[in-house]
């Protein structure tokens, strides 16, 4: 009876969270109205990733915003050398890094739709987006919510779907950070939102990667794995530092091809 009970009280909630996600994704939600960026290097970006794409030859494809792009960073800092990771790692199976930093998902949404994936072929797609769109900032647009910020994530995953439909996609879940409590909050709901949507075999295209045990430990987030603490002037934590990021690609890489090329590359 009890379990029974427990059972009817869980589903009750998943239906609650659907109809949030489906209201957010309908109603006039920020996080999944297309649109592009103005600063002159993310128009530059944009340009220079469209010729790479027309060039094709892609199996695995990384969409987010500065964690996924910090791969590309080989400094200035020691612990912000990424590249050799992504050259070690995923380099050999054909990766193609869409990271943008300070993207949201309304700016993902907006590059799919104009031609960043357009011609690809990827076997696998790496989806890490959201951290961007939680913080409350004053002064600034209108805070998400928790189901507005699920439904972005949940549109870019569509999206690419649609435009990649052979593709298996990983959807990294918002990693843990330090920047605000209600952040912090607002981020846990999201990834139950999103394990809602995609953490049972509900469909054969996407499937839910938590990371967050790389990052936290005895409940508490381990600061030592992320770069910000040690800028000019120290930030919150936010971005993996080379430790974090070289934990959360081994994770990945045995998460996409098991343990065997794990053990290969090293």
């Amino acid at each position: 009876m009890r379990l029974a009970l427990a059972l009817m009280v869980m589903l009750a909630a998943a239906r609650i969270c659907v109809a949030q996600i489906a209201t957010a994704l309908t109603g006039a939600n920020p996080a999944v109205v297309p649109v592009p960026r103005a600063d002159g290097w993310w128009v530059a970006r944009h340009a220079d990733l469209l010729t790479r794409v027309k060039a094709g030859g892609v199996d695995l494809l990384f969409v987010g915003d500065s964690i996924t792009q910090n791969y590309e960073k080989t400094g200035p800092a020691p612990d912000e050398v990424f590249r050799p990771i992504w050259d070690e790692l995923f380099a050999p199976h054909r990766a193609l890094n869409l990271g943008y930093s300070g993207d949201q998902t309304q700016h993902v949404l907006w590059r799919l739709q104009h031609g960043e994936v357009d011609g690809l072929a990827p076997k696998d797609v790496v989806v890490l987006i959201g951290t961007n769109n939680s913080p409350d900032k004053p002064g600034g647009a209108r805070a998400q919510t928790a189901a507005e910020m699920a439904a972005g994530v949940i549109a870019v995953v569509e999206e690419l779907h649609a435009r990649l439909p052979g593709a298996k996609i990983v959807v990294i879940e918002v990693l843990p950070s330090a920047v605000a409590e209600t952040k912090s909050a607002k981020d846990t709901v999201v990834n139950s939102m999103l394990r809602l949507r995609y953490g049972f075999s509900t469909n054969n295209y996407a499937r839910c990667l938590d990371l967050s045990s790389l990052f936290v430990k005895d409940g508490v987030l381990d600061a030592a794995l992320y770069y910000d603490p040690r800028l000019n002037p120290p930030k919150a934590p936010l971005h993996p530092d080379t430790v974090g990021q070289r934990k959360m690609a081994v994770a990945l890489l045995d998460a996409l091809y098991g343990r065997s090329v794990v053990a290969a590359s090293k």
